[in-house]
């Protein structure tokens, strides 16, 4: 984390405070939006299931807005940009660090 460059990334205010996310194997699981934040390349949304399945470990997803308002969210398949993502939401935020599922 050390000399995070965090030039043109800002947290995003939300009113919501929960997101229900699909998995992989079609389940529902209601997530607590911990945070969404913006790089200048691409929005990320920081999520913590409510039913402790991850035993407190968030999940750190690409995030967008659809042309309808809805949540779009994409896993992250580079380890690189994962960890940029995470090191600058715990820049942003002083938050613990994010660990991967």
């Amino acid at each position: 984390m050390n000399n995070v460059n965090t030039e043109g990334c800002a947290l995003i205010e939300t009113d919501k405070d929960h997101l229900t996310l699909t998995t992989d194997d079609g389940k529902d699981l209601l997530c607590s939006i911990v945070g969404i934040f913006r790089t200048p390349e691409q929005s990320y949304i920081v999520l913590i299931p409510e039913d402790g399945s991850t035993q407190g470990k968030g999940y750190l997803m690409r995030f967008a807005l659809t042309d309808d308002g809805m949540p779009d969210l994409a896993a992250i398949e580079d380890d690189a940009e994962y960890t940029k993502a995470s090191d600058i939401f715990l820049s942003l935020t002083g938050r613990i660090h994010i660990e991967e599922e």
